[in-house]
């Protein structure tokens, strides 16, 4: 059976979480939403399920992109492509590796509040 390769305890998947979470803690403020109005947009029946993702603990269900962008007001495409370079930064690397703007996040300026204490994406391997 086949396993995620990132592993939950390595220091650089916690970095990668905590600055996605940075991200999707901007993303729900600049949608205008508390917490718990967007926990109630995405159907959750609990306000802490986002609040341990937007700390780093937790990822967005792969199972619910498509609801977290329309609650973002985001594409389902755009959002992916702004969270998967936390999520599976090789898998990223090798899709968008060809594409600037995607590869090195200037396509996306939210990225930007990913910079700073938490640290910053990942660049993509160039070969």
């Amino acid at each position: 059976m086949y396993t995620n390769a990132q592993k939950l305890s390595s220091p650089e998947t916690q970095e990668l979480r905590k600055d996605a979470g940075k991200l999707l803690k901007h993303l729900r403020e600049k949608a205008g939403h508390s917490q718990r109005s967007f926990s109630a947009e995405i159907g959750s029946p609990v306000y802490t399920f986002v609040s341990q993702i937007e700390t780093g603990r937790g990822r967005v269900p792969p199972d619910q992109i498509r609801v977290w962008a329309n609650a973002y007001g985001l594409e389902a495409r755009e959002f992916l492509m702004m969270i998967m370079r936390f999520y599976d930064p090789e898998t990223f690397a090798i899709l968008f590796e060809d594409e600037p703007g995607v590869a090195d996040g200037s396509a996306f300026p939210e990225l930007a509040v990913t910079k700073g204490e938490a640290g910053t994406p990942p660049e993509p391997e160039t070969k």
